[in-house]
Formats: structure tokens, sequence, C-alpha cells
């Protein structure tokens, strides 16, 4: 009968003292991903074959940066605008900067580069008939050779236009895809380009 008694006690002081040492767990911090604050994304474009200098089509966030300039390169009221011309090949450089600070305008492309595992760029063509996109053997890559996709060559055919969408992805859980769905992850930013091709 004693035993009984104690076996029973133990049991409950189980009871009690485990949910104590679980709460400990529950009190740890959950690491969250902070999005990286990219208000500005250019496309640095240069047509293989040509003596005319690279050209370079630039975004902005007019929400972040005071002082956007319509003037830009390819940029009017609808948006930025790439021009390219059919039956060509384009070597095309990403680039994503924080320029909330004109001051002091940080170049987010070379963390991307230094956290290659954790980073993925996708471009998808929407609506642009004839364009492929493939990675530029000079491209960077993360520690399994995977491309970045952070330098492209884009080759047309047909006249077209549509839209380029640049993504920069965060902890992708594939590294390669079709559909922005492919690769998982969180967005850290997500940017259209029309492109005309004519």
């Amino acid at each position: 009968m004693f035993k009984k008694y104690l076996l029973n006690a133990f049991v409950l002081l189980c009871a009690f003292l485990l949910p104590i040492s679980c709460s400990k767990d529950n009190d740890t911090p959950e690491h969250i991903h902070e999005e990286e604050l990219i208000t500005r994304v250019t496309l640095k474009v240069k047509k293989q074959g040509s003596a005319d200098a690279a050209v370079t089509y630039t975004w902005n966030d007019d929400h972040e940066e005071e002082g956007h300039s319509e003037e830009e390169e390819g940029h009017d009221e609808d948006g930025v605008h790439v021009e390219l011309e059919a039956n060509s090949t384009y070597e095309v450089e990403v680039g994503f900067f924080n320029a909330s600070d004109p001051a002091n305008i940080e170049n987010i492309t070379e963390e991307v580069k230094a956290e290659a595992d954790e980073h993925q760029v996708f471009l998808e063509s929407i609506e642009i008939q004839g364009l492929s996109i493939v990675a530029a053997a000079n491209d960077s890559t993360d520690s399994n050779g995977n491309p970045l996709f952070l330098k492209s060559v884009w080759t047309t055919t047909a006249v077209s236009a549509g839209e380029v969408r640049v993504y920069l992805i965060h902890e992708p859980t594939a590294k390669s895809g079709s559909i922005r769905n492919d690769f998982g992850g969180e967005t850290d930013v997500k940017v259209d380009f029309h492109v005309d091709v004519g």
C-alpha cells in the first residue's frame, strides 16, 4: 500500500515538473528572417558583338527614394522599358541596392554573392515570344555549383513584348524551376521590367 502511494506521488511530481521543463524551450525566440531592404534593382544590358556600351535600366522604389527622375534610361510613368533587338544575344547583369539613403547606397548584390547558398535570382519571362534566358558562363555560383543568375544571357528571336519579372529569393528549397513556386523560400524583392523586342 505504501509503495503504491509512493508511486502515485512520483507520477504526480513528474507530471507537474514536465511542463515546467518544457516551458524553457517555448521561451527561446524563433529566428525570423528579416528581408533585405531593396529599393533599387538594375539590369545592365550589353549586346554581344556590338561596340555599343552597356545600357543600365533602373527600377527605383518611389516610396523609399526621394528625388526619383523619370529621365533614367528606359523609365517612364508605366515602369522600366528594356529595348532589345530581335535575333540578338545580350549579356545581362542584375544588381540589387538599398538606396534609401542616397548618401550611403548599399550594394546588396555583394551580400547575395557572399551568401550564395541562401539566395537565388529567378528571371521569369512573361508573354515574350522567343526569349530564352540561361546562366552566363561567368555567373556566380553557390557551394554546389548552382548558378545564381546574377549574370545571364538573353537570346531573342521574334518581335515581341512582355515582362521579365526579377525575383530575389531567400533560402530557396530548390535552385531551379520554371515558375516562382518551384523555388520555395521567401521573396526579398519582385520587380517587373517591360521588355520590347523589335
